[in-house]
C-alpha cells in the first residue's frame, strides 16, 4: 500500500492506495499538466510526477512538492487543476478527487523556503 497525505491535516486525511493506482494517478496528472506547463516550475513538476510514477510503493505528502512561497497560490492552482483534468478521464477519478482535496488544503504558511524536488533517480535536465 502507498499513502498519499497532507501531514498538516493529520492521519485522518491520509489516502491509502495500491501501488498501481498511485502510479497511474501520478502519470495521469503529469499527462494532464504537460500541455499547460509553461514555466520552469510547472515543467519540473511534470517531470517529477512522471519520475515518481515509475517508482513502486512510494508514499507522497503534499509537502514533498517543491512549492515556492512567492508563487504558491498559482502553483497550487496549477496542481489542483491538473488533478481535476486527470480525473475527468481516469478510472481513478474518486481517488484523484481526494488527492486534489489534500493538495488544495495546503496553506502558504506551511511552505518551506528553499525546498527542492527530491528526485528518486537522477535529476533530469528540464528545458524551459
Amino acid at each position: 500500500m502507498v499513502v498519499y497525505s497532507n501531514r498538516r491535516l493529520g492521519a485522518a486525511a491520509e489516502l491509502m492506495l495500491s501501488s498501481d493506482v498511485a502510479a497511474a494517478m501520478l502519470a495521469d496528472t503529469a499527462a494532464a499538466a504537460r500541455p499547460l506547463a509553461q514555466g520552469r516550475w510547472e515543467q519540473e513538476l511534470v517531470v517529477w510526477l512522471e519520475d515518481r510514477s515509475r517508482r513502486i510503493a512510494m508514499d507522497l505528502d503534499v509537502d514533498d512538492i517543491a512549492w515556492s512561497p512567492d508563487n504558491f497560490e498559482r502553483q497550487k492552482r496549477f496542481v489542483v487543476e491538473a488533478i481535476e483534468r486527470a480525473a475527468a478521464s481516469s478510472p481513478h477519478a474518486r481517488a484523484l478527487g481526494l488527492w486534489g482535496r489534500l493538495v488544495d488544503a495546503q496553506l502558504r504558511e506551511h511552505v518551506v523556503v528553499g525546498r527542492r524536488w527530491q528526485w528518486v533517480g537522477t535529476q533530469p535536465n528540464v528545458q524551459v
